[in-house]
């Protein structure tokens, strides 16, 4: 497959909903579930419900396209998260730095390689790594915004907040996308050029998630080295949902994972329904497996619509963009 990244620059806060209450959470990076949904919605939007099904079915069985979640980066350097293997990290080490390590969530893309090809770490390679979460943190800022309700009934007020973030100067989200031919690579460009102009994530009413494609260019270097390893075990780079035949043999396969749960509201284009699609659980990115897995796109679709709203059924996307681990670090 032909391996691309992307970069976005964003051109005002953005509003990517995290787990929690309300509007007040929220996360400076996009699950690939969540990205590919835009997709989906902008599909919709700029050509039509039809071919928003079509685009969608071309997915049922064998994707197209596979796409990362988006991650941060700032200048040059770009992140990654952690893998959540460290057989490689000596034990004396793991006692003195237990802490550290734990605090240990993005690596850099040089860090990532040296992980996963499980080259033995040193106290400054842990330092390293700590200063970098630093620079992580400073390449964006998140911002509380009152908000006021008014109660449909009683008309009385109530304050909220809403939290939007905002990417630095020089930073902003990138993605890598896997293509199986050139017309489906153009075609995935146009797509997320218009949905730049659309907007990415909630509270675009506001002018939020709008971003310029300021990079797309096959991988080289370090990326491709990452990406063409031969191991038989992998890290995951998306959120991952297994497929029906994957199930009964998923906890064989694990080594290390976290989960996500995700539910929410259905949007169909540029229309917000009132409508809850059915909750659905995920592997989390930088979770271990011993060896390839494939994933699925799920059908989410609520079991009732008691106003006939849908004209589609609804879908998650789940499959898996992965990275092998192991291999030699010069």
């Amino acid at each position: 497959m032909l391996i691309y990244r992307y970069k976005l620059k964003f051109q005002g806060s953005t509003h990517f909903g995290d787990t929690g209450i309300d509007l007040e959470n929220v996360s400076e990076c996009i699950n690939s579930d969540t990205l590919f949904s835009a997709l989906v919605n902008a599909v919709s939007t700029l050509e039509g419900g039809k071919a928003a099904t079509d685009f969608v079915n071309r997915f049922i069985n064998q994707p197209p396209i596979l796409i990362s979640s988006l991650f941060l980066y700032t200048g040059d350097i770009f992140f990654l998260p952690r893998p959540m293997i460290d057989n490689h990290i000596p034990k004396e080490l793991k006692r003195t730095m237990g802490k550290e390590l734990k605090g240990l969530k993005w690596l850099t893309v040089e860090e990532f390689k040296k992980w996963t090809c499980e080259s033995a770490l040193t106290e400054p390679d842990i330092c390293s790594m700590q200063d970098d979460q630093e620079k992580y943190k400073k390449a964006f800022e998140v911002e509380m915004r009152p908000r006021v309700s008014l109660d449909r009934t009683t008309q009385q007020s109530k304050i909220y907040h809403a939290g939007y973030v905002y990417f630095h100067q020089n930073a902003g989200l990138y993605g890598l996308a896997a293509f199986n031919d050139l017309s489906t690579l153009d075609y995935f460009k146009r797509l997320l050029s218009g949905l730049g102009d659309i907007g990415l994530g909630g509270e675009k009413t506001y002018g939020c998630g709008m971003f310029k494609v300021v990079e797309f260019q096959e991988v080289t270097g370090i990326f491709k080295d990452i990406l063409e390893g031969n191991s038989r075990q992998i890290t995951l780079l998306s959120l991952y949902h297994p497929s029906t035949a994957e199930e009964a043999s998923l906890d064989d396969k694990l080594i290390a994972y976290d989960v996500i749960r995700k539910k929410g509201w259905i949007n169909s284009g540029r229309h917000a329904l009132p409508l809850k699609r059915k909750s659905i659980g995920f592997i989390t990115e930088g979770s271990v497996f011993k060896e390839y897995v494939k994933g699925r796109v799920a059908d989410v679709t609520p079991e009732t619509d008691p106003y006939s709203m849908l004209t589609h059924n609804v879908y998650r996307y789940g499959y898996a963009f992965t990275v092998p681990l192991g291999g030699s670090y010069e």
